[in-house]
């Protein structure tokens, strides 16, 4: 599909003039003011490229389009203008609302020209984004995988978590999904400032003193002004700050924040991590679900609705699931380990359910060089 661009003005006339003179060279909608433009917008979006008229009852196009600059920042705005209007143009240019603007009555072949100059930099800006986002993702993906050989008992779990929570914000149109597989991965980041007598305690949920508890509750807190330090992830350490905070409020941090203040991301991870954590406790996806449904109040009906619609029946018992033995030179990126990976000495590498990525084939190739590792080693069927 084509870049796609919304004209708007408010007569109907002009509407069908642009629509004859330009469908066929553009895909593109129209809408009747700047109302139906935004309804248009957030329900029919994306689009590369808005056209707006300056002048409109109600909302005019400056407003229109100071609001689609803040909701919707990668649309490319282009602005019609009778003579008039053209200081108020000029100052919106230099505001930055604007990409082009045009007088009117403009000729199809100048628009045309304007619209292909727009939609060429709506791609500019979209594949500039997409570069971003993936070195980033990339980035967090190669820590992610240091942190899990550093304490696989506290990341062995976040590829998993992070996969549901990705899935349940696809199903709720979250914007952003692939903050939820990074928030995963870092969720936990502040745990490697306890010192190691309370980190253990604290994995094993053993009684602790009132200092231990102090050190482990700001673990969400360190952890958010940790990957505050790193452009771009401001929103994920927003994530992670209230990752462990419940819908009716209680929970970390202790404020006045609940229900739908809360983060959406947030929300999502708080679910998708107690139900992977269930499914592994219970070895039952459906009863993982009957738990959670006791204890409502911890978790947005949105949420845990997003989350039944992806697992209607539960997931099944992981005793079911159908494993296979490979050697290690079969082992690749992706796979999930069904067992315990272990040295011919009984040193054990890597934890069951541990997913493969390349600083672990990479351990696992220096300790089968070393010491030799105990063959044959078992993944589970579907991979991850």
């Amino acid at each position: 599909m084509g870049t796609r661009i919304l004209f708007v003005d408010d007569e109907e006339n002009v509407l069908l003039a642009y629509a004859r003179n330009l469908r066929r060279r553009f895909e593109m909608d129209t809408a009747l003011g700047g109302r139906e433009a935004l309804y248009r917008m957030d329900h029919d979006g994306p689009y590369g490229v808005l056209v707006t008229d300056m002048r409109m009852p109600g909302m005019d196009g400056i407003q229109l389009l100071e609001e689609v600059k803040q909701r919707f920042p990668q649309t490319v705005r282009v602005m019609l203008t009778g003579n008039s209007d053209q200081q108020t143009a000029m100052q919106a240019v230099n505001r930055g609302s604007i990409f082009r603007f045009l007088t009117k009555p403009c000729e199809a072949e100048e628009l045309s020209l304007v619209l292909n100059a727009a939609i060429e930099q709506y791609r500019l800006v979209t594949a500039e984004k997409e570069l971003l986002e993936r070195t980033l993702r990339g980035a967090v993906l190669m820590l992610g995988e240091l942190l899990s050989m550093l304490d696989p008992a506290s990341f062995g779990r976040s590829q998993q978590i992070g996969d549901l929570a990705s899935r349940i914000a696809r199903e709720m149109a979250f914007e952003h999904p692939w903050m939820m597989e990074v928030a995963a991965i870092l969720v936990h980041i502040g745990l490697h400032t306890l010192p190691p007598s309370v980190l253990a305690k604290h994995q094993a949920g053993a009684f602790m003193s009132g200092l231990e508890r102090e050190m482990c509750s700001r673990i969400p807190e360190i952890g958010a002004n940790l990957i505050r330090c790193i452009p771009r992830l401001d929103e994920v350490a927003t994530i992670v700050y209230y990752a462990h905070k419940n819908f009716n409020g209680t929970g970390f941090p202790v404020d006045d924040v609940k229900g739908d203040l809360i983060p959406l991301g947030s929300r999502v991870l708080r679910a998708a991590s107690d139900y992977v954590s269930l499914v592994v406790q219970k070895g039952d996806g459906r009863v993982a679900l009957q738990d959670m449904g006791a204890r409502l109040a911890w978790y947005d009906p949105k949420v845990i609705q997003a989350l039944r619609a992806l697992h209607p029946e539960g997931d099944e018992s992981l005793a079911l699931r159908p494993t296979r033995r490979v050697s290690f030179e079969d082992l690749e990126v992706g796979l999930r380990l069904a067992d315990h990976v272990e040295t011919l000495e009984d040193w054990r590498v890597l934890p069951k359910d541990t997913v493969l990525g390349r600083t672990h084939l990479e351990k696992m190739r220096n300790f089968q060089r070393l010491v030799g590792l105990k063959e044959p080693i078992w993944v589970y069927e579907d991979g991850g």
